[in-house]
């Protein structure tokens, strides 16, 4: 028999064994901490959009005026296809603030659709630049204007209004339709008739800004310029860089980024959770049988025996199995 053949069971891989508890949890606290911030974003996130945008939470933005008209019980809807080629539908209320110019052919468009019977409030960006678009005889206008504002007529827009703050941005210097409200430095709103429409030409939009909308009785204001109880109001968004979008492409960015973050997480557990492969290894040597057991073998085959060669043969065995045992047993592990 040979003294160095190895058991029957061939080489075998050795149990895989877990990652420590240590680097499991870590990982899952990261993750945790990486999900919770990305929600935190998604969420509750820092004010940011362009201004006269309804999409936007900046000082400058509309986000609180078209929230608080939907409160109100007016349909709110944002339209990202351009003023040129868009359906405006007459009855409803179109807001365009914070444009810094108007082709002709949005102009145009504009004018179809208030004298059809629509409201339009204009106000922000370049009211030089925009209003020859729209209005045969746009009124003047100069980039200073007064910090209060009070109101001068009784119409329908300043309804239940006495005092208006300003960011003092905007003042008209010529008027064109009825003078609605007005400071020291001169007319602030301007009502147009056109058709079976009207115009509302805001010289300075802060007061509908989410900055300025809680001051005095601009809320009330925003609420009058949007027109009848349950009127529909539509922003202009196409001009503040928000085009149409389908499928995939209409899904928010910050969805993707937490979509992201879950799989970030998933990936951490996985990890945490799977098993390392360890390198290949000789399987254990099996145990020293019981002393008295093997003593008392050997001797019973001694005993039976009548040859000597017989007995030596035995020994020489024993002595061989015994051997290859314990070179087995005390081989180093590759």
């Amino acid at each position: 028999m040979s003294t160095g053949a190895l058991s029957p069971a061939a080489v075998a891989v050795r149990p895989s064994r877990p990652w420590k508890p240590w680097v499991a949890a870590a990982l899952v606290v990261v993750g945790a901490f990486f999900v919770l911030g990305l929600i935190a974003d998604a969420f509750a996130p820092a004010p940011e959009g362009p201004a006269g945008s309804s999409y936007a939470t900046s000082p400058a933005g509309a986000a609180a005026w078209a929230e608080l008209l939907s409160r109100a019980g007016h349909p709110v809807a944002a339209l990202r296809r351009p003023l040129d080629s868009a359906r405006l539908p007459p009855g409803s209320t179109l807001v365009v603030l914070g444009a810094d110019t108007l082709t002709s052919a949005a102009g145009q468009n504009i004018n179809r659709f208030v004298r059809a019977g629509g409201r339009l409030v204009v106000g922000g960006g370049d009211p030089r630049a925009t209003l020859p678009a729209v209005l045969a005889r746009p009124p003047g206008w100069t980039g200073s204007g007064s910090l209060v504002v009070k109101r001068v007529a009784a119409l329908p827009e300043v309804d239940g209004v006495s005092t208006v703050l300003t960011a003092g941005a905007g003042a008209w210097t010529s008027v064109t339709g009825t003078v609605a409200l007005s400071g020291a430095r001169g007319p602030e709103l301007l009502a147009v008739n056109i058709g079976r429409g009207r115009i509302n030409l805001l010289a300075d939009a802060s007061p509908v800004e989410n900055r300025l909308l809680a001051s005095a009785d601009n809320a009330q204001l925003a609420l009058n310029l949007a027109g009848p109880p349950g009127n529909p109001v539509i922003f202009a968004e196409a001009l503040h860089g928000y085009g149409e979008a389908t499928g995939l492409a209409a899904i928010p960015t910050r969805w993707w980024v937490v979509f992201g973050g879950l799989c970030l997480a998933w990936a951490a557990w996985a990890l945490a959770r799977g098993r390392r492969i360890g390198p290949a290894e000789q399987p254990a040597p099996e145990p020293i049988p019981p002393r008295t057991a093997y003593v008392g073998a050997l001797a019973r085959a001694l005993v039976r025996g009548r040859r000597r060669d017989a007995q030596a043969e035995l020994m020489g065995e024993a002595a061989a199995r015994r051997e290859s045992f314990l070179k087995g047993r005390f081989r180093r592990q590759p």
